[in-house]
Protein backbone atom coordinates (compact mmCIF):
# COMPACT_ATOMS: atom_id res chain seq x y z
CA UNK A 1 0.00 0.00 0.00
CA UNK A 2 2.82 2.26 0.78
CA UNK A 3 4.38 1.73 -2.62
CA UNK A 4 1.14 2.21 -4.45
CA UNK A 5 0.38 5.29 -2.53
CA UNK A 6 3.79 6.66 -3.28
CA UNK A 7 3.23 5.92 -6.95
CA UNK A 8 -0.09 7.70 -6.91
CA UNK A 9 1.48 10.75 -5.29
CA UNK A 10 4.18 10.78 -7.93
CA UNK A 11 1.64 10.44 -10.68
CA UNK A 12 -0.46 13.19 -9.12
CA UNK A 13 2.54 15.46 -9.01
CA UNK A 14 3.35 14.70 -12.60
CA UNK A 15 -0.20 15.50 -13.59
CA UNK A 16 -0.11 18.74 -11.63
CA UNK A 17 3.23 19.69 -13.14
CA UNK A 18 1.90 18.85 -16.62
CA UNK A 19 -1.17 20.84 -15.98
CA UNK A 20 0.86 23.79 -14.73
CA UNK A 21 3.19 23.55 -17.69
CA UNK A 22 0.20 23.36 -20.05
CA UNK A 23 -1.43 26.35 -18.47
CA UNK A 24 1.89 28.24 -18.57
CA UNK A 25 2.26 27.47 -22.24
CA UNK A 26 -1.31 28.53 -22.84
CA UNK A 27 -0.71 31.71 -20.91
CA UNK A 28 2.39 32.38 -23.01
CA UNK A 29 0.38 31.95 -26.17
CA UNK A 30 -2.35 34.18 -24.86
CA UNK A 31 0.20 36.81 -23.78
CA UNK A 32 1.85 36.68 -27.19
CA UNK A 33 -1.49 37.08 -28.91
CA UNK A 34 -2.32 39.95 -26.54
CA UNK A 35 0.96 41.71 -27.38
CA UNK A 36 0.26 41.20 -31.04
CA UNK A 37 -3.21 42.66 -30.65
CA UNK A 38 -1.82 45.61 -28.66
CA UNK A 39 0.81 46.30 -31.32
CA UNK A 40 -1.77 46.07 -34.06
CA UNK A 41 -3.99 48.49 -32.16
CA UNK A 42 -1.10 50.89 -31.69
CA UNK A 43 -0.32 50.77 -35.42
CA UNK A 44 -3.99 51.27 -36.26
CA UNK A 45 -4.19 54.22 -33.90
CA UNK A 46 -1.06 55.70 -35.49
CA UNK A 47 -2.48 55.23 -38.97
CA UNK A 48 -5.79 56.71 -37.83
CA UNK A 49 -3.95 59.73 -36.40
CA UNK A 50 -2.10 60.20 -39.68
CA UNK A 51 -5.34 59.91 -41.63
CA UNK A 52 -7.02 62.34 -39.24
CA UNK A 53 -4.27 64.90 -39.79
CA UNK A 54 -4.54 64.42 -43.55
CA UNK A 55 -8.30 64.83 -43.33
CA UNK A 56 -7.97 68.05 -41.33
CA UNK A 57 -5.44 69.42 -43.84
CA UNK A 58 -7.75 68.53 -46.70
CA UNK A 59 -10.68 70.21 -44.96
CA UNK A 60 -8.56 73.32 -44.37
CA UNK A 61 -7.35 73.34 -47.98
CA UNK A 62 -10.90 72.86 -49.20
CA UNK A 63 -12.13 75.80 -47.14
CA UNK A 64 -9.27 77.94 -48.43
CA UNK A 65 -10.10 76.99 -52.01
CA UNK A 66 -13.76 77.78 -51.40
CA UNK A 67 -12.83 81.24 -50.15
CA UNK A 68 -10.59 81.79 -53.19
CA UNK A 69 -13.38 80.57 -55.47
CA UNK A 70 -15.81 82.99 -53.84
CA UNK A 71 -13.33 85.87 -54.22
CA UNK A 72 -12.68 84.95 -57.84
CA UNK A 73 -16.41 84.73 -58.50
CA UNK A 74 -16.90 88.18 -56.97
CA UNK A 75 -14.00 89.58 -59.01
CA UNK A 76 -15.35 87.94 -62.14
CA UNK A 77 -18.78 89.43 -61.50
CA UNK A 78 -17.22 92.90 -61.15
CA UNK A 79 -15.21 92.37 -64.32
CA UNK A 80 -18.34 91.22 -66.14
CA UNK A 81 -20.09 94.43 -65.13
CA UNK A 82 -17.16 96.43 -66.48
CA UNK A 83 -17.12 94.35 -69.66
CA UNK A 84 -20.84 95.00 -70.11
CA UNK A 85 -20.23 98.72 -69.62
CA UNK A 86 -17.37 98.70 -72.11
CA UNK A 87 -19.45 96.74 -74.62
CA UNK A 88 -22.29 99.22 -74.18
CA UNK A 89 -19.95 102.14 -74.68
CA UNK A 90 -18.37 100.43 -77.68
CA UNK A 91 -21.79 99.85 -79.21
CA UNK A 92 -22.69 103.49 -78.65
CA UNK A 93 -19.34 104.63 -80.05
CA UNK A 94 -19.82 102.38 -83.08
CA UNK A 95 -23.24 103.91 -83.65
CA UNK A 96 -21.77 107.38 -83.31
CA UNK A 97 -18.92 106.50 -85.68
CA UNK A 98 -21.40 105.26 -88.27
CA UNK A 99 -23.42 108.46 -87.94
CA UNK A 100 -20.28 110.55 -88.24
CA UNK A 101 -19.13 108.53 -91.23
CA UNK A 102 -22.49 109.16 -92.88
CA UNK A 103 -22.26 112.87 -92.13
CA UNK A 104 -18.67 112.93 -93.32
CA UNK A 105 -19.61 111.23 -96.57
CA UNK A 106 -22.38 113.79 -97.11
CA UNK A 107 -19.99 116.63 -96.26
CA UNK A 108 -17.40 115.23 -98.65
CA UNK A 109 -20.00 115.07 -101.39
CA UNK A 110 -20.95 118.68 -100.69
CA UNK A 111 -17.31 119.66 -100.55
CA UNK A 112 -16.62 117.98 -103.89
CA UNK A 113 -19.56 119.83 -105.39
CA UNK A 114 -18.42 123.14 -103.92
CA UNK A 115 -14.85 122.57 -105.08
CA UNK A 116 -16.15 121.87 -108.56
CA UNK A 117 -18.18 125.07 -108.47
CA UNK A 118 -15.21 126.99 -107.13
CA UNK A 119 -12.87 125.56 -109.77
CA UNK A 120 -15.38 126.47 -112.47
CA UNK A 121 -15.81 129.96 -111.05
CA UNK A 122 -12.04 130.45 -110.81
CA UNK A 123 -11.68 129.43 -114.44
CA UNK A 124 -14.33 131.92 -115.66
CA UNK A 125 -13.71 135.60 -116.27
CA UNK A 126 -15.33 137.95 -113.80
CA UNK A 127 -18.04 139.18 -116.15
CA UNK A 128 -19.06 135.57 -117.04
CA UNK A 129 -19.11 134.38 -113.41
CA UNK A 130 -21.39 137.22 -112.37
CA UNK A 131 -23.91 136.25 -115.07
CA UNK A 132 -26.32 138.48 -116.93
CA UNK A 133 -28.74 138.63 -114.01
CA UNK A 134 -26.04 139.81 -111.60
CA UNK A 135 -24.20 142.68 -113.26
CA UNK A 136 -21.04 143.91 -111.59
CA UNK A 137 -20.23 147.62 -111.90
CA UNK A 138 -16.62 148.07 -110.89
CA UNK A 139 -16.68 151.74 -111.76
CA UNK A 140 -18.99 152.62 -108.82
CA UNK A 141 -17.40 153.88 -105.64
CA UNK A 142 -19.26 153.81 -102.31
CA UNK A 143 -17.59 155.35 -99.30
CA UNK A 144 -18.70 154.25 -95.84
CA UNK A 145 -16.69 156.85 -94.02
CA UNK A 146 -14.21 159.63 -94.72
CA UNK A 147 -10.92 158.39 -96.12
CA UNK A 148 -12.20 154.83 -96.73
CA UNK A 149 -10.76 152.69 -99.55
CA UNK A 150 -12.77 152.53 -102.76
CA UNK A 151 -14.91 149.49 -103.56
CA UNK A 152 -12.87 146.91 -105.54
CA UNK A 153 -15.56 144.37 -106.47
CA UNK A 154 -18.63 142.40 -105.56
CA UNK A 155 -19.68 139.00 -104.19
CA UNK A 156 -20.26 136.49 -106.99
CA UNK A 157 -21.30 133.42 -104.99
CA UNK A 158 -22.16 132.65 -101.34
CA UNK A 159 -21.70 129.29 -99.61
CA UNK A 160 -23.02 129.70 -96.04
CA UNK A 161 -22.59 126.03 -95.08
CA UNK A 162 -18.84 126.35 -95.62
CA UNK A 163 -18.58 130.02 -94.66
CA UNK A 164 -16.85 131.23 -97.78
CA UNK A 165 -17.65 133.51 -100.71
CA UNK A 166 -16.36 133.95 -104.24
CA UNK A 167 -15.58 137.56 -105.21
CA UNK A 168 -14.74 139.12 -108.55
CA UNK A 169 -11.39 140.45 -107.36
CA UNK A 170 -8.27 138.82 -108.78
CA UNK A 171 -4.53 138.75 -108.21
CA UNK A 172 -4.12 142.24 -109.62
CA UNK A 173 -5.90 143.56 -106.49
CA UNK A 174 -5.55 141.02 -103.64
CA UNK A 175 -3.26 138.21 -102.57
CA UNK A 176 -3.69 135.15 -100.36
CA UNK A 177 -3.99 136.21 -96.72
CA UNK A 178 -5.52 139.64 -97.41
CA UNK A 179 -8.68 140.61 -95.54
CA UNK A 180 -11.63 142.20 -97.31
CA UNK A 181 -14.78 143.83 -96.04
CA UNK A 182 -18.21 142.95 -97.43
CA UNK A 183 -20.61 145.89 -97.49
CA UNK A 184 -24.22 146.68 -98.31
CA UNK A 185 -25.78 150.12 -98.19
CA UNK A 186 -22.47 151.55 -96.98
CA UNK A 187 -22.56 149.25 -93.93
CA UNK A 188 -19.94 146.58 -93.24
CA UNK A 189 -21.68 143.20 -93.15
CA UNK A 190 -18.70 140.91 -92.69
CA UNK A 191 -15.00 140.42 -93.17
CA UNK A 192 -13.31 137.58 -95.03
CA UNK A 193 -9.77 136.28 -95.56
CA UNK A 194 -8.61 135.52 -99.09
CA UNK A 195 -7.70 131.83 -99.47
CA UNK A 196 -7.32 131.35 -103.25
CA UNK A 197 -6.65 133.86 -106.03
CA UNK A 198 -6.97 133.65 -109.80
CA UNK A 199 -7.14 136.22 -112.55
CA UNK A 200 -10.23 138.28 -111.91
CA UNK A 201 -11.70 136.06 -109.16
CA UNK A 202 -10.90 134.91 -105.60
CA UNK A 203 -12.27 132.68 -102.84
CA UNK A 204 -12.40 134.09 -99.29
CA UNK A 205 -13.36 132.51 -95.96
CA UNK A 206 -15.73 134.53 -93.77
CA UNK A 207 -14.08 135.28 -90.42
CA UNK A 208 -15.68 133.45 -87.45
CA UNK A 209 -17.11 136.56 -85.78
CA UNK A 210 -19.07 137.34 -88.96
CA UNK A 211 -20.26 133.86 -89.93
CA UNK A 212 -23.84 134.45 -88.77
CA UNK A 213 -24.24 137.47 -91.03
CA UNK A 214 -26.36 137.03 -94.16
CA UNK A 215 -24.20 137.78 -97.20
CA UNK A 216 -25.82 138.12 -100.61
CA UNK A 217 -24.67 138.01 -104.20
CA UNK A 218 -23.70 141.51 -105.46
CA UNK A 219 -22.76 142.76 -101.99
CA UNK A 220 -19.75 145.04 -102.36
CA UNK A 221 -16.17 144.01 -101.54
CA UNK A 222 -13.54 146.38 -100.22
CA UNK A 223 -9.90 145.59 -99.47
CA UNK A 224 -8.80 146.54 -95.97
Amino acid sequence: MTWKRHALVVVGRVVVVGTVLGESAALGVIHHRYQTVVESRRQLEQRFGTMQESHERLVSDLEHERQRAAELAETLAGMQVKVDEVVGRLTEESRTVKELEGRLAAMRAQMDQLQSELALALQQPAHQAAGPSSPVHLDRVIVSRAGATAIQGRVMSVHPDWHFVIIDVGWDTVKIGDTVSILRNEQVLAKARVERVQEGVSAATVLPEWQAVEIRVNDFVQLL
